[in-house]
């Protein structure tokens, strides 16, 4: 892959002049990572930023009984990691490789020296540092706080948004999950989804052809109910 053409892609660096883009790559290095992989944990810190050009990347928490709770999901453009003095996750959190992922990497001094040099990068970064603790905060809340048939019903909603397109009134979820998967990132258990989603599907919420897809205005009905 053509790794200037990836980065002028990412949004904090969209419109950096060329010249500044090329400083860029020459800083970064790109890595291809496989679905499943956990890029970022507590037991491995990596001070760097990660800018994810391609795939979809899970942030969770993992409380003391093993039991993950999704923080954020991450999509093509976005940036994840953290440096000395910028950070756009914290040290208790696992980033993990939802699909097969395409990031380019780079380390903590070499970002820091670039953001000196070009001051507007900073207040970009900044503003996404906002809304991005703006969506966790919003995240974090409904899956800690609600009960279980809410947080599912809340995640498959913001995926949608995130990953998905609209066909009519359907809502597209573009990405392959497990009945699995969606019970880790909500803190369940996975028979306790799979009829909450049986149940879902039955009242003509949600379907299930190669990938998900809800019936958005009815899910959001739902959740003003919950």
């Amino acid at each position: 892959m053509d790794k200037l053409l990836l980065l002028s892609q990412i949004s904090l660096l969209e419109e950096l002049p060329m010249d500044d883009l090329k400083a860029v790559e020459e800083l970064s290095e790109m890595k291809p990572v496989k679905k499943g992989t956990i890029i970022l944990s507590p037991d491995k810190p990596i001070e760097a930023l990660f800018f994810l050009k391609k795939g979809q990347v899970r942030l969770f928490r993992m409380n003391h009984h093993g039991k993950q709770f999704t923080v954020d999901i991450l999509t093509s453009g976005n940036i994840f990691g953290e440096t000395s003095t910028l950070s756009l996750t914290d040290d208790q959190v696992y980033a993990e490789a939802m699909t097969d992922t395409y990031l380019c990497m780079i380390e903590r001094k070499d970002f820091e020296g670039f953001i000196e040099r070009n001051p507007k990068i900073a207040l970009k970064f900044i503003n996404i540092l906002s809304n991005r603790l703006k969506e966790v905060y919003s995240l974090s809340e409904k899956i800690a706080l609600s009960d279980v048939k809410y947080r599912l019903i809340y995640l498959l909603l913001k995926l949608s948004e995130k990953t998905g397109r609209r066909i009519n009134e359907w809502q597209t979820i573009n990405m392959k999950l497990t009945h699995a998967d969606i019970a880790n990132m909500i803190g369940s258990t996975r028979e306790t989804t799979s009829a909450i989603l049986s149940q879902l599907k039955k009242d003509g919420l949600i379907k299930k052809d190669l990938n998900w897809s809800i019936n958005a205005e009815k899910i959001e009905q739902l959740l003003e109910k919950i």
